[in-house]
């Protein structure tokens, strides 16, 4: 409903926002068809499930990092336990995409309890380094463990998701292969009209988590875990609810990488990932919902767009001087110019705007120094709307 002052609760505002969700993941490769044409729909398909797919794990990587304000740097280790367990679940033991990829998520989230209950108590950089170490042995094991993850090979041949209607055959009179969905990489909708619901459930449910009791106990132990402890906010038991969820979402986006690329491979899940989902977060906005989405698709299609020869940036530029372009191709750097502008958008970001692209209020002030009167931190909302 609308007052009379023309502003929108926030009931209906979500509302318009689910069905714009919506609309748009369903209208987006026919967009990408009309916008781009249909010989490069493979391509921008591709770009979008790799955006959807970091915006899952950016969004698991912000309940830790935004909410409570624990600075995890191994979360890519999580994602490497979901695509494996989700690999092995599916071509070992002949489980369905749809019953392997909650239990990654559960194994997911039950090493989160292990590393979370020992850790926790721990602040600032000595848990980050226990994060950075705990990603590592992740890999190593996955390297190592030939019998169980085939070692520097991978975890190759995963099988495809699959719809299977085909119990519907008696009651609709009709072949029961016809029911059959097979998702392929050459017609990629499919992959990502499954990302996009699964970013929508993650959406969802972390929409629905930074409003409830546990979202504003998480926001005050990230103003002040002390005063939060003083008022009988059971710290502990809270981060290792957020830390158990975190790694949940972390394993889900991992098995839904390791489904669509049929292949579960520890290189992809080394350090720079956990770097690169924290960069997601971070640009993004901390402690929002849809800072970590944006930061994700912006940065994941940036860095997919760059990774084409560098003859395709310099040719317009240099269509006048060959010569030039080719002494310029012929530098040892220039290969690695992909990682160089990437490199620099992101200082520029950090430099002019380091609350990110969508902050929350509480960020933005803290970085500029913004106090307005009558504000409320995390612990005065987490005590004023708990009690």
């Amino acid at each position: 409903m609308s007052d009379w002052s023309g502003k929108t609760s926030p009931r209906t505002r979500r509302l318009l926002a689910t069905i714009a969700y919506i609309a748009f993941a369903c209208a987006l490769p026919w967009l990408l068809r009309a916008g781009f044409g249909a010989e490069s729909l493979p391509e921008t398909l591709n770009i979008a499930i790799l955006c959807g797919i970091g915006a899952i794990a950016a969004l698991g990587l912000n309940i830790i990092v935004g909410y409570c304000g624990l600075l995890n740097l191994g979360f890519a280790g999580f994602m490497l336990i979901g695509a494996y367990t989700a690999g092995i679940l599916m071509k070992q033991f002949g489980w369905s995409f749809w019953l392997a990829a909650p239990a990654a998520m559960l194994h997911g989230a039950m090493w989160g309890i292990v590393l979370g209950l020992p850790t926790l108590r721990l602040v600032g950089d000595y848990f980050a380094i226990v994060t950075f170490g705990f990603s590592e042995l992740v890999i190593m094991i996955a390297k190592n463990w030939v019998a169980i993850t085939r070692g520097p090979r991978g975890y190759p041949d995963i099988p495809r998701p699959t719809l299977d209607f085909s119990w519907l055959a008696p009651l609709l009179g009709t072949d029961p292969k016809r029911l059959i969905y097979q998702f392929s990489i050459i017609d990629r909708a499919g992959y990502w009209y499954l990302v996009a619901a699964l970013l929508g459930i993650t959406l969802f449910v972390s929409s629905r988590l930074v409003r409830s009791r546990l979202g504003r106990a998480w926001l005050a132990i990230r103003e002040d875990e002390v005063a939060a402890e003083a008022c009988g906010i059971n710290a502990m038991w809270f981060k290792t609810q957020a830390f158990a969820l975190s790694a949940a979402f972390g394993a889900l986006a991992g098995a839904t990488q390791a489904a669509y690329f049929t292949l579960a491979d520890y290189r992809n899940y080394e350090f720079m990932t956990s770097v690169y989902v924290l960069c997601y977060v971070v640009l993004g906005g901390m402690g929002t919902v849809i800072g970590p989405v944006v930061g994700a698709t912006v940065l994941v299609a940036l860095a997919e767009l760059l990774r084409k020869s560098p003859a395709v940036y310099l040719s317009p530029l240099f269509a006048w001087w060959p010569k030039a372009e080719q002494a310029l191709l012929s530098l040892p750097w220039v290969p690695d110019m992909r990682l160089i502008l990437y490199g620099v958008i992101l200082i520029l970001m950090i430099r002019f705007r380091p609350e990110g692209i969508f902050p929350s209020r509480s960020r933005a002030r803290e970085l500029h120094h913004r106090y307005a009167p009558g504000e409320e931190d995390g612990l005065s909302f987490y005590y004023l709307h708990t009690r």
